[in-house]
């Protein structure tokens, strides 16, 4: 049974597609204040050594982000075109947001150290930015989703998997400080802007989601039949 809509000038709205909608906004805020609290924290946290409470309002956000995410993620999922891969790379993601979001609670109550707590966060950002690339590159081809939402995707898992591997090189790398240093700075500047925009991208999905430009459009609650 199809319970999509077609709305005029307009993509088709999916069952669930206004609820998402709620949960990718609050992502976005939840983003947001990630990257203000994180940026606080080094700023004026670390340089006095203390006493971290914007890097634990941080780690609480990171957990509320990352089960905010997981609808969104689902939600956007359904408009991929099926095939072998689609169903796997859905779990795992959803799998990646559900272990970074524990993670960083544990982190937050002092059941989990720091150094396992940010290991596991990191991977599950790296499963993330690996579902961005590839379902948003996939999305490109498909006619009723955005491309400027689905380039913002791609952008975001392809600067991190730039960033990441740049970065582990130039820690590595043996020989002069000057190529080290700017390997590794180059592999931050593309991780860091990857990460910088990813809450902008729950917030297009949010406005995309939420079907926002045809409010008011008559037909646009989702069929029975």
């Amino acid at each position: 049974m199809d319970n999509s809509v077609e709305l005029p000038g307009d993509s088709v709205e999916l069952p669930g597609d206004r609820a998402a909608s709620a949960f990718a906004l609050s992502a976005a805020a939840a983003g947001a204040l990630g990257i203000a609290t994180l940026a606080a924290m080094y700023a004026v946290e670390v340089p006095k050594g203390g006493p971290f409470v914007f890097g634990a309002i941080n780690d609480a956000t990171g957990a509320v982000f990352n089960v905010l995410a997981i609808p969104v993620i689902l939600q956007v999922h359904q408009r991929l075109p099926k095939a072998p891969w689609t169903g796997p790379l859905k779990w795992v993601t959803v799998t990646a947001c559900a272990a970074g979001a524990t993670s960083s609670a544990l982190l937050v109550f002092k059941v989990l150290d720091f150094g396992p707590s940010t290991a596991i966060s990191v991977a599950a950002i790296v499963v993330q930015g690996t579902w961005f690339f590839v379902a948003n590159n996939k999305l490109l081809h498909v006619e009723d989703y955005p491309q400027g939402l689905a380039k913002l995707g791609r952008f975001i898992g392809g600067a991190l998997w730039i960033g990441l591997p740049l970065a582990g090189l130039g820690f590595l790398l043996p020989g002069p400080e000057w190529l080290r240093y700017g390997i590794m700075g180059a592999g931050f500047i593309a991780g860091a802007s990857s990460w910088a925009v990813w809450p902008y991208w729950y917030f297009k999905a949010g406005r995309f989601l939420g079907h926002k430009h045809a409010a008011g459009v008559p037909g646009g609650a989702p069929s029975a039949a």
